[in-house]
């Protein structure tokens, strides 16, 4: 992609936001119901802008026809996902892929960990340069724009346990804790997530688009306090009923982005690298043998009215959905590995020069392992659907 051409593009999707900002400006603040009362009849809460042509943007409604029409296009696409409860954009962008095969890469889950939006950014960037990956792959590179904002704002706090910025508000379930329950579909007539909560707006248009886009691979990148525990981990799939499917790959995926990261001068000692390697994430239940029931992890964060406890998107997204009601909602369970780069603050936030140096080089190396082997042709998933009724005769 030529710099000048990705330029104008920019300033072309930066004028069309600012001609919505003034028309919205007035609703920030006003009190929202799930997102189904706004888009449950009009998809236009997904507003699409293709690369530059001919200096113009082209603008598409995201639908299902327009999403088919991306694929088909197979060009790079920066587009709006939805805006958030304050009317910020959650930008997010489509890479094409050298097969059919599809990913989605998400950032700034807790916006109290700025550094995972740097890991998105810097992907994101590798990819603008024309890298061949094999997936075609959707990078949203901060999910929760307004609690990363209040992070920034309140630099000093950055990565203390202060979490200022990490939920929404002050009795906000934690944002990685509102998934629908295991086995079971988005509900977009409710909104509400496994505790019968509702969803915020913004996991909700993440879990839209899931729901249309069906990736066979998710990575979720996070940031951790504990830095002994950064690390690339993996959920276990499971058939709907939480019957195990294997393993195996889905820890060789991890192990294998965790040898390039150490490689390359990463800090990586979660995955245990130089002992007996391992993509299973210390507080989570040991993976059990395929056709065995999984344990899961619904306890996250020791917050007060359970507000730490609930689904996270690792558990929903590795187990299959199927529901009677609606068949097009079936889906495989979904390969998902969590990132968790080693502390909160992006290079930017370090007063010393060493430390700044050396946190863009954890940035560059943990983005080039996503880019080098997640979006690329390692343990390329096979059709599954066979497989995720396991316990179907139990």
């Amino acid at each position: 992609m030529r710099v000048t051409s990705a330029i104008l593009f920019l300033i072309a999707f930066t004028a069309n936001l600012a001609a919505g900002s003034s028309a919205k400006k007035g609703l920030a603040g006003k009190k929202e119901d799930h997102l189904a009362d706004t888009t449950k009849n009009n998809e236009d809460a997904f507003l699409f802008a293709s690369n530059t042509t001919k200096n113009k943007s082209e603008e598409l409604i995201f639908s299902r026809d327009a999403l088919k029409k991306i694929l088909e296009e197979r060009k790079t696409t920066r587009f709006l996902l939805g805006r958030s409860k304050q009317m910020q954009p959650i930008e997010a962008w489509f890479f094409p892929g050298t097969s059919e095969k599809k990913a989605l890469v998400i950032g700034g889950v807790h916006g109290t960990e700025l550094s995972s939006t740097e890991v998105a950014r810097t992907l994101i960037q590798k990819l603008l340069q024309g890298g061949k990956n094999c997936y075609n792959v959707v990078v949203i590179p901060c999910l929760f724009p307004d609690n990363a904002a209040t992070a920034k704002e309140n630099a000093n706090a950055i990565g203390s346990t202060a979490n200022i910025g990490r939920y929404s508000f002050s009795n906000a379930a934690d944002p990685n804790r509102q998934m629908p329950s295991p086995g079971e579909p988005f509900d977009e007539e409710s909104g509400k997530d496994h505790m019968g909560s509702e969803i915020e707006r913004e996991n909700q248009l993440l879990l839209r688009l899931i729901n249309l886009f069906k990736p066979e691979r998710i990575a979720n990148i996070h940031a951790i306090r504990d830095t002994e525990h950064a690390g690339i981990y993996a959920d276990p799939r499971t058939d709907r009923k939480s019957y195990a499917l294997g393993f195996e790959t889905d820890s060789s995926l991890a192990v294998e982005m965790a040898l390039m990261i150490d490689k390359n001068g990463g800090y990586i000692p979660g995955n245990q690298l130089n002992k007996n390697p391992t993509a299973l994430y210390y507080k989570d239940p040991i993976p059990v043998d395929r056709g065995n029931f999984q344990k899961r992890n619904f306890s996250g964060s020791t917050l007060t009215n359970n507000r730490g406890s609930g689904i996270s998107l690792g558990t929903w997204a590795s187990t299959a959905v199927s529901d009677a009601k609606d068949p097009s909602m079936n889906r495989e369970a979904m390969r998902i590995l969590t990132i968790e780069f080693p502390g909160y603050k992006r290079p930017v936030d370090y007063k010393d020069v060493k430390q700044k140096d050396y946190f863009n080089r954890q940035v560059e190396v943990y983005a080039l392992a996503i880019e080098k082997i997640f979006l690329r042709e390692y343990f390329v998933e096979e059709s599954a659907m066979s497989e995720t009724n396991v316990a179907a005769n139990r």
